[in-house]
């Protein structure tokens, strides 16, 4: 065994001690009525205490006796065995203060204050009604011993004065109050203690429960904002906010509502606890709790959702009473709200409503990344279809313009050997020939450099740039003309760059599809924006057909004008008939 190990019995040995501490303290106290009764004693008979004898007085035999009952009080204290004197010891002491009552012969009743030490530690040990009856026999005992010492035949007869019957009286009705008056009080105050304690155990297991019920809140919302980060899906952030906003709050019922993007209109984007036939509905927002939360974009408690007219076509609300209606709101827009229901009246709190608040700010986080994300990969898919689209349109302009000449250059360099030999007098008009072809291949191939990277734009600006791409279409029989007022203002190298490749989309498609005559190209200026126009009066086309019609086509380079004009934070505008001919406005913010 450890030397740090304690046996049984160490332990009931100190628990033992632990529970004699109020005897221990009555055994101290026991003493110095001892050291009183003593120094009594030896002033009323003035003889000293030691040596003992015989012979001495009873008062001062009464003294040694009662220190002897003192010495086996104390004892008692460290041996069990003699523990049921400790219970009894009080009544010893009331008959030995009795017995110097009777032998003190003290008409000044110096005694009687010691009463009050036995009365009072077994007023603590006894109930009220014991106390009482432990006060009725030191009042009989003292009074008794107090009248036997006054009709002795050395003390004459007993008092018989008003006023010393009246004080007698009094001291016996005192002896019998006091322990009954200071057991009853303790046990008040003991329950009253009891009581404080086990409503203080009640504090500290409430706080305790509220500590672990937060704890377990911003775990769940933890796991909330957790789920959400990692979930990129749209459909899947909805699902995963109705299952977590479970954990936080109970209830019946539970709705995304998003808007259908036209005015006042929403739809179920997920749901919990409601059919199919509920997921279909279409609300209309109104003056109801429902359009009030989506305008103030405040969270809110609603007493019983089933009497919102909103809500009506949703069935699944009819029997429920409490909701939490909760916007989904970022960037100064709101998207949609979410509804949380119970068929409980009064289910929800404040406390609730917030972490449903916080819930919705995490849902709309993630719903923003989803949407990110999404995004993202519909560029990166554009950006690659887009390229493959230029691969494919360089090698067409390619394989239709250079390298078709560059056949007939070899060709024709082949028919000039032969000339040579056959017919010399015609090598010179073929070379002029040759030449001319190779001037027009150079053209087309510096046209095409232009158009894939046109470095005037990074030296000379957009108007510069311009005038000299349209100057190598001079020879065409369409007339395309520039009209450009003074543009002062000094654009970024990519937004130049962009509005160079629609204008130059815009020019290809009227040059291929239109059959124009004209196409005009309009840069103009105002203090807030820089306007770019390209009309022609070629032969245009249904518009709203092409429009419905661009997913089958799968490509439409008047559409790819509307994607550019975004990306550099622009707005396109394109109009066109059948007969009227094409105009494609780009507007550019400059603030």
């Amino acid at each position: 065994m450890s030397a740090s190990t304690t046996s049984p019995r160490t332990i009931s040995s100190r628990v033992r001690w632990q529970l004699l501490g109020g005897d221990r303290f009555y055994i101290a106290a026991r003493w110095g009525v001892f050291i009183l009764l003593a120094l009594i004693g030896t002033l009323l008979v003035k003889q000293p205490l030691w040596p003992f004898t015989l012979t001495m007085p009873p008062v001062l035999m009464l003294v040694w006796a009662y220190g002897l009952f003192n010495l086996l009080a104390t004892l008692a204290l460290f041996v069990s065995a003699l523990s049921g004197l400790l219970n009894i010891a009080f009544v010893i002491d009331i008959i030995f203060i009795s017995l110097f009552t009777y032998f003190g012969h003290d008409p000044r009743d110096l005694y009687y204050p010691l009463y009050l030490l036995p009365l009072v530690g077994a007023a603590f040990r006894l109930r009220p009604m014991s106390s009482l009856l432990a006060g009725v026999f030191a009042a009989a005992v003292y009074v008794s011993a107090y009248l036997l010492a006054r009709i002795g035949p050395n003390n004459g007869p007993a008092p018989t004065e008003a006023v010393a019957l009246l004080g007698l009286t009094l001291r016996a009705v005192a002896l019998v109050c006091i322990p009954w008056l200071t057991s009853g009080l303790a046990e008040r105050w003991t329950a009253n203690n009891r009581l404080s304690v086990e409503l203080a155990e009640q504090k500290q297991q409430d706080a305790l429960s509220e500590a672990n019920a937060y704890r377990d809140q911003m775990r769940s919302l933890y796991e909330v904002a957790y789920t959400l980060s990692t979930t990129m899906n749209y459909q899947s952030v909805l699902d995963a906010t109705l299952v977590e906003s479970r954990k936080l709050v109970p209830h019946q019922c539970a709705l995304v509502l998003l808007s259908t993007g036209q005015p006042d209109e929403l739809y179920v984007a997920a749901s919990y606890g409601a059919s199919d036939l509920d997921t279909q509905q279409r609300l209309q927002l109104g003056t109801g709790q429902i359009g009030q939360v989506l305008r103030s974009s405040d969270a809110c408690l609603i007493d019983d959702v089933s009497q919102e007219p909103e809500l009506a076509p949703i069935a699944a609300l009819a029997q429920c009473h409490a909701a939490c209606l909760v916007p989904l709101r970022a960037a100064l827009r709101t998207y949609g709200l979410l509804l949380i229901a119970s068929d409980r009246a009064r289910a929800f709190n404040t406390e609730q409503l917030g972490m449903l608040t916080a819930l919705a700010n995490y849902a709309i986080i993630a719903l923003h990344n989803a949407q990110l994300v999404y995004d993202l990969r519909q560029e990166r898919s554009k950006l690659l279809s887009k390229e493959e689209e230029v691969r494919h349109q360089l090698a067409r302009d390619l394989h239709d313009g250079p390298a078709q000449a560059l056949a007939a250059i070899t060709m024709n360099v082949e028919f000039i050997k032969r000339l040579l030999e056959r017919d010399p007098k015609r090598v010179f008009n073929e070379l002029d020939k040759l030449g001319q072809l190779a001037k027009r291949t150079t053209h087309e191939v510096r046209t095409m450099l232009f158009e894939l990277r046109p470095l005037a734009l990074e030296t000379q600006g957009l108007d510069v740039t311009l005038r000299q791409y349209l100057e190598r279409f001079q020879s065409n029989t369409t007339k395309i003309e520039l009209e450009s007022n003074e543009i002062s203002v000094d654009l970024d190298t990519k937004v130049e760059g962009t509005l160079f490749n629609i204008i130059q989309e815009a020019i290809n498609n009227a040059l291929k599809y239109a059959k124009a005559e004209h196409i005009w190209v309009r840069l103009k200026q105002t203090p807030s924006a820089l306007e770019v126009t390209v009309q022609d009066d070629g032969a245009g086309f249904d518009l709203q057909k092409v429009l419905e019609s661009y997913e089958k086509r799968g490509s439409f380079g008047l559409l790819n004008i509307e994607e550019r004009a975004k990306l550099i934070g622009g707005a396109s505008e394109m109009m066109s008939a059948p007969g009227q001919g094409t105009t494609v406005r780009v507007t550019v913010p400059l603030i």
